[in-house]
């Protein structure tokens, strides 16, 4: 396969993933015009970003096994259709909650293709020696969409209107379909068997969903909160808004340094491990930053509290590339886990305490998957000795 072609294949997987999740991201960014349109306060959308993730953990592990059973292609086909349809009729059809809801569910079972897709096709398609590299690149899918849904705002919704966004999202599906490609050649042998002490084992992969689902905390926290607590730490509000463009920014960062570091002298358990500790002391330590220090402090926690996910990619598909949707579909599971509920709880804590507690909240939820992990990761040490 050619370097044009993998990279073909690598931009595909990000950009599939964007669009799968732009529904959700456009609603959030949009939501001050959908709020007041359909009557709507700060804790529906949290409930219908917990709807959407949460639909998302629970058709996920089922859908991996699907796309390995039809393929990766025609997966990814029915994912862009889908996608470009969901948010047509959000545009067309939503007149109440209820209707927002339902679109945004239908979203997200459309959304649990993409990711066992795109890991799928990645996996057979990626040299072992770039694939932290390649996965951590992949997952910068959802930040993409974030940005896609940020400068809608300026750019459309506030001229044009909210529906007009989404009416606009699905030429991004061209672009998308265009990328899948219709002949590949065979995929590359392994270089060796997978052994028995390589092979994350079913119980592993589930200790790594819950690792997933308390790491992604932080994203709940950073993505929902930060520009709040921001301007309550003392930045105005134009000031916040470039930290978490900075901070975003630091999250991708991240994850392709992280996975050119691992890719060159190994080690990928060890690093994903590392990011996730040295993300809690991050966290741990924001309630008693102010100024140049709390900015840093936010930098950080995106680089290491949500500069893993990439490197939890790797090391799953990593034990057993022959069944990447399948497996990384659970972890995947966990991910949205946290992403659904995170919100939720941590509005709740920042709502009736503060937002320091909530930085510990974080940082404790960090602190215990870094436990968690570690059993996981040293055991496939000791396997392998």
């Amino acid at each position: 396969m050619t370097r044009t072609s993998q990279l073909r294949l690598l931009t595909l997987g990000v950009l599939l993933v964007t669009l799968s999740t732009l529904p959700v991201f456009l609603t959030g960014a949009a939501f001050f015009q959908i709020g007041s349109e359909l009557a709507l306060g700060p804790l529906a959308l949290g409930a219908l970003t917990a709807a959407f993730f949460l639909t998302a953990a629970a058709v996920s592990p089922r859908l991996g096994r699907w796309v390995e059973r039809v393929g990766w292609q025609k997966a990814m086909r029915m994912n862009i259709v889908g996608s470009a349809l969901l948010s047509t009729l959000i545009a067309a059809l939503v007149r109440n909650a209820w209707a927002l809801g339902a679109l945004l569910v239908a979203g997200a079972v459309v959304y649990g293709i993409s990711n066992p897709a795109a890991n799928q096709a990645l996996a057979q398609y990626t040299s072992p020696r770039r694939i932290a590299t390649v996965f951590g690149i992949k997952h910068a899918g959802i930040p993409s969409s974030t940005l896609l849904a940020g400068v809608a705002v300026p750019t459309v919704v506030i001229d044009l209107g909210w529906r007009a966004a989404f009416l606009i999202a699905p030429l991004l599906a061209v672009v998308v379909w265009s990328l899948v490609p219709r002949h590949l050649p065979d995929p590359p042998p392994a270089v060796a068997p997978v052994r028995d002490g390589d092979r994350l084992t079913v119980s592993e992969l589930r200790r790594l969903a819950g690792v997933a689902a308390l790491g992604a905390m932080a994203a709940g926290a950073l993505g929902t909160f930060l520009v709040t607590a921001s301007v309550e730490a003392g930045l105005d509000e134009a000031t916040a808004g470039w930290l978490q463009f900075a901070g975003s920014g630091a999250s991708i960062g991240a994850r392709l340094l992280a996975g050119l570091a691992v890719d060159r002298v190994g080690g990928v358990g060890k690093a994903f491990f590392s990011l996730l500790a040295a993300g809690a002391v991050a966290f741990a330590l924001l309630p008693w930053a102010t100024g140049v220090w709390f900015v840093l402090l936010v930098v950080a926690a995106y680089a290491t509290g949500w500069g893993w996910p990439g490197l939890l990619t790797a090391t799953v598909v990593g034990s057993d590339r022959s069944s990447a949707a399948s497996r990384s579909a659970i972890t995947q599971a966990g991910v949205f886990v946290g992403g659904g509920v995170g919100p939720v709880v941590l509005g709740f804590v920042a709502d009736r305490l503060s937002f320091d507690p909530m930085w510990l909240l974080v940082a404790a939820s960090l602190a215990l998957a870094t436990l968690i992990a570690a059993p996981v990761l040293l055991g496939r040490r000791a396997r392998r000795g």
